[in-house]
């Protein structure tokens, strides 16, 4: 609310006139818009009582509000207690709410000519308003922060949680409100009232609400940071899906989700969170969207991860994407703060894709922003021009097929098992937070298929010639079944997690046999490719935690199989990473200890210090490489960090999307087809890889793959498209008797070939020895043997 100078009908309309012409250019590429309205905190839900002059509490503050009740896990001081963003705030009306919709879809719809609507918000926690209904009046709603001994954390509505009596009259309640009322009967009862009296279209619920009440952190009611409370999993799940429920026979309005900060199997370990049948009761259309703790913890490993197994199944047929542009409660907007105006965050999760029960390549269907105004209620049109620039652009290289890895995510079997089993809910946690590790450290995963979909994947032949990385749960009948299949067409599989959850045939096809366990600080011994570490410490353990890592290492290798990686224990070794022909597996083991309790109430996961622990989340990437798509960086030490990245196809051209977050890192690749010559920049190539020196953002097109003896400088530029038939044209330099694979769009009509001496464009039209390649050309593919010096490939389009 705080770009509103007033409420007056000048001031709405031409506010909202500013809103919608600064992100045009993105609207314009849009079938629809809408506009969510983060009022207060949902709290003016709450008090709705049919009275239309009454006051609203709105966000017009920066800091941290409600700081009177304690509900924060931090230090609250002056300066970071909520104040008013200026002096003459002016005083807000429910009817002035119900003018405020009203001129936004009035304008939005007169300006952009595509069907506008517009959105409330309910958030459970205490940052954006003052509430003294959550922190006074019923604080019986509020998770408390030392429940299950989890530590001092932010206090937020539990969703299945109970109303004391209240005797105030209510829009849904107007003889008061029954002791023992179920929030979400309230919620919704409210909710429908208040949206359909204001004109509201849809509701927004934020930061984990009808998820967990500890949306911010990986304990919960389930794991505590010492042990899995497996018992508590039955009855948490009951309650949250009565909360639906009971919510959703109150109100029928389109309803949207935020989720939490995590994945769908560390959400269900941690908290018992039962997403598929949340998704089933919910009613709303898509699931929740990448979440924004990117900018805030740096961890875009959870943001991927979370996202790709939030999506391996929806609720309809969409998901969304979401940028973090600014924030209009806090001093940071970090589009400028912390992204420093670098895309990567945008080029990243708009990379992900799913394969849906027909085994198509879907992309995010909804774009959101939060949010468009700054906490001091600017409306910068450096904002929308800029970012609207790159999500058009990212949009225009949407993946179109399956990455070259795909992370199989077993979404049903996770739910079946908790329900016949809670004590298994520790395995999801584990395996998700291990890939999660495998991310942070390079592993470029941004395709997912759910086994629930995998069939109608192989059958469309979706998945043939990709590398599938699963966790051994799936190793088991019909889906072992399909990723026989798929091994036999030419696929790997690369398995991660304890072998015991495979089956026997599972197992054998892994070359694996089960033994004793071992566990604690290990050695790792192992020959695989590794990063090159200028200051390499000169030894280091590997931590196996078995509460955190699905039990202790027991996997020993078949004779038939080689052993990648092995930890010993004394006299005892394991083996930690197999190949068998196409199958592989890696064990996997925690990146982080337990959380204990400090001395000031708070209980932390600590990372593992990479100067004394080996990455178990690298083990991942290394095994990969085996597997035909290497990715290794340089860097200085042990703490410096890789890039968090994906590859993706579009147009047959291979894209590499990331974000690098110490550019003294190095990166280095080399795919199936060949190490990559990304258009624009230049690579030196040794070894079988190229290795680039980017900036944070990477975001790159390869259409030239090389293998070649000598190490050189490689390059790839774009020149202009010649003669006028031409769609485009790439020149690529510094071959020595190589072996180069060019990628064309498969519907390309004809291309033409100028390599070696000759390959040099006059501008003005003099004859060049070039020759018609157009029938060499297979299933988009160019290869070309001994080339030495330079090549330009052209090619037409049917556009």
């Amino acid at each position: 609310m705080k770009p509103f100078p007033s409420w007056s009908d000048a001031d709405l309309e031409s506010t909202a006139a500013t809103m919608f012409d600064q992100w045009r250019d993105l609207i314009g590429a849009a079938e629809s818009a809408a506009v969510l309205l983060w009022i207060a905190d949902g709290s003016e839900i709450l008090e709705w009582n049919l009275d239309l002059d009454h006051e609203v509490t709105w966000a017009s503050s920066v800091g941290f509000s409600n700081t009177e009740y304690d509900p924060y896990s931090h230090t609250v001081t002056p300066d970071n207690t909520a104040q008013p963003f200026r002096p003459d705030v002016t005083p807000l009306r429910y009817r002035d709410i119900r003018r405020l919709v009203a001129a936004i879809r009035r304008v939005g719809e007169r300006m952009l000519g595509v069907p506008v609507t517009v959105g409330a918000t309910f958030d459970p926690g205490p940052e954006f308003a003052t509430s003294r209904f959550k922190y006074e009046e019923h604080p019986e709603i509020v998770a408390g922060d030392d429940e299950q001994r989890l530590g001092k954390l932010i206090k937020m509505i539990r969703a299945n949680s109970v109303l004391h009596a209240d005797e105030r009259a209510f829009a849904g309640y107007p003889d008061g409100v029954p002791d023992g009322t179920p929030f979400g009967e309230f919620l919704g009862r409210q909710a429908a009232s208040y949206l359909a009296e204001m004109g509201f279209d849809y509701l927004w619920l934020s930061n984990g609400f009808g998820f967990s009440a500890y949306s911010w952190t990986p304990l919960g009611e389930t794991y505590n940071g010492d042990e899995f409370l497996s018992d508590r999993v039955p009855g948490v799940s009951a309650t949250l899906l009565e909360f639906w429920s009971t919510f959703r026979r109150e109100c029928l309005f389109p309803i949207e989700v935020r989720g939490t900060n995590f994945s769908t199997g560390i959400d269900l370990g941690g908290d018992g969170v039962p997403t598929r049948e949340i998704y089933a009761a919910g009613g709303f259309r898509n699931p929740p969207p990448n979440s924004p703790w990117g900018p805030l913890n740096e961890d875009f490993g959870i943001e991927m991860s979370g996202y790709l197994s939030r999506i391996a199944e929806v609720p309809s047929d969409g998901f969304l994407f979401r940028f973090y542009v600014n924030d209009p409660w806090f001093w940071q907007n970090p589009w400028w703060d912390f992204y420093n105006r670098e895309p990567f965050d945008i080029y990243l999760p708009l990379s992900v894709s799913r394969l849906d029960d027909r085994g198509r390549v879907r992309t995010a269907s909804d774009v959101q922003f939060l949010s468009i105004d700054t906490e001091r209620g600017e409306l910068d049109p450096r904002a929308g021009r800029e970012v609207s620039g790159h999500v058009l652009r990212a949009l225009e290289s949407a993946p179109d097929e399956a990455g070259p890895v795909v992370w199989v995510y077993p979404f049903d079997e996770y739910a079946d098992d908790a329900a016949a089993d809670p004590e298994s809910v520790r395995h999801p946690y584990s395996e998700d937070w291990y890939l999660t590790a495998a991310i942070n450290a390079g592993t470029p995963v941004n395709t997912v298929a759910s086994t629930r979909s995998l069939s109608a994947a192989v059958a469309a032949g979706s998945l043939d010639g990709r590398i599938l990385v699963a966790p051994t749960r799936v190793l088991r009948g019909t889906v072992l079944d399909l990723l026989e299949t798929l091994t036999a067409r030419g696929a790997s599989v690369l398995a991660y997690g304890p072998a015991d959850r495979a089956d026997d045939r599972g197992r054998r096809l892994l070359g694996i046999t089960l033994a004793d366990g071992i566990e604690g600080d290990l050695d790792l011994e192992t020959a695989l490719d590794a990063d090159t570490i200028a200051s390499e410490p000169a030894r280091r353990l590997l931590r196996h935690s078995s509460t955190l890592s699905g039990g202790p290492i027991r996997e020993i290798a078949a004779p038939d199989a080689t052993v990648l990686a092995s930890v010993r224990s004394g006299s005892e070794v394991r083996a930690y990473a197999t190949r068998q022909g196409p199958w592989a597996w890696v064990r996997g083991s925690s990146t982080f200890d337990r959380a204990p309790m400090d001395d000031h109430g708070f209980r932390h996961s600590r990372p593992l210090d990479p100067r004394e622990f080996e990455e178990a989340g690298a083990v991942l990437g290394r095994v990969l490489g085996e597997l035909g798509v290497s990715c290794r960086f340089t860097r200085r030490d042990a703490t410096s960090r890789a890039a968090v990245q994906s590859l993706h196809q579009n147009g047959n051209a291979t894209w590499l999307n990331g974000y690098l977050a110490d550019t003294t890192t190095r990166a280095r690749y080399r795919l199936p087809l060949g190490a990559p010559v990304f258009t624009g920049l230049e690579g030196w190539y040794a070894a079988g890889h190229t290795e680039y020196s980017f900036g944070k953002t990477l975001h790159a097109e390869a259409r030239v793959f090389v293998h070649q003896e000598d190490a050189a400088t490689l390059a790839c530029r774009e020149l202009s498209p010649y003669p006028y038939s031409m769609t485009r044209t790439l020149k690529a330099t510094g071959f020595t008797d190589a072996r180069v694979t060019v990628t064309v769009p498969r519907d390309a009509s004809r291309v033409v070939l100028v390599r070696d001496d000759q390959a040099a464009l006059n501008l003005i039209g003099d004859v060049v020895a070039s020759r018609d390649v157009t029938a060499e050309v297979a299933d988009g593919r160019l290869a070309l043997e001994h080339v030495t010096g330079s090549i330009i490939v052209s090619w037409s389009e049917n556009r």
